[in-house]
């Protein structure tokens, strides 16, 4: 692909330094990610796909550390940055919509005050009036309704999928040129699952990079364009998804494939 890419990662490798043990939850991860595309991180549980997209952001939580690789975001090495110049990027130039989406909010904010901090973060110029129409309008795409009832909620108000749905509508709000999504649509009803992939799709149509962060390959084949198959902390197979889907190299492959077809 003769295009750059808008993030790409080189050799990352994130440990967990346990008292028995080290734990190579990211062991050598290199991949390219880009404008107008969905790529694909899959694989099972602990596999290491959610410490990935964290190392990305450098939000890796002790015991766990980056210990070494590089994370080039629009020719920036994020990891040459200071926390300080890290804030200016995380929310503006890269998003997350997080898996644990209950526990990502903050307990004494109302859900109108998280997104209105998203809108801060894009240092975008409107008023009150203008952003709760927003608001509503973005919480509606996600299949939330009685929104102006959920914008005075605290997250502990909210279900686990309702928080889930938010957390989706702060990712798009953002509108940063790369978005990672986390298991967006986990624990979500086929409806709402169909809308935010929709969604996302609508996004990438726009010219955003997606990284789709998921175990379900049904939703892969549907929507991603790249695939990376990330097995215990390595990249074991990746290519277009036509590729992948139809000549898979690694057994690993094989074998989630065959859970589907």
């Amino acid at each position: 692909m003769s295009e750059q890419p808008v993030l790409s990662i080189k050799n990352l490798k994130t440990y967990f330094y346990l008292e028995e043990r080290v734990v190579k939850a990211v062991d050598g991860v290199s991949l390219e990610v880009y404008k107008g595309r969905i790529t694909a991180i899959v694989g099972g549980s602990g596999s290491g796909k959610s410490v990935m997209s964290l190392s990305v952001l450098d939000l890796v939580d002790k015991p766990g550390r980056i210990i070494d690789g590089e994370i080039w975001l629009n020719g920036v090495n994020l990891r040459d940055l200071r926390e300080k110049q890290l804030l200016k990027i995380r929310g503006k130039e890269i998003s997350m919509i997080f898996q644990e989406s209950t526990s990502s909010m903050n307990p004494v904010l109302k859900v109108k005050s998280h997104l209105f901090e998203v809108i801060r973060t894009r240092n975008r110029a409107i008023g009150s009036k203008e952003a709760l129409s927003l608001f509503r309008d973005v919480l509606d795409r996600v299949g939330l309704r009685n929104t102006d009832q959920i914008l005075e909620s605290y997250p502990f108000q909210l279900s686990g999928g309702m928080c889930q749905r938010v957390m989706v509508a702060m990712g798009l709000l953002a509108q940063s040129k790369v978005l990672i999504a986390d298991e967006p649509t986990s624990s979500l009803d086929l409806t709402t699952q169909a809308a935010i992939l929709e969604e996302l799709i609508r996004l990438k149509t726009a010219g955003m990079a997606i990284v789709l962060i998921t175990h379900d390959l049904g939703v892969v084949a549907q929507m991603a364009d790249d695939v990376y198959v990330l097995k215990d902390g390595k990249i074991v197979d990746s290519g277009t998804v036509y590729d992948v889907f139809e000549s898979p190299q690694h057994e690993y492959t094989k074998s989630l494939l065959a859970s589907i077809f």
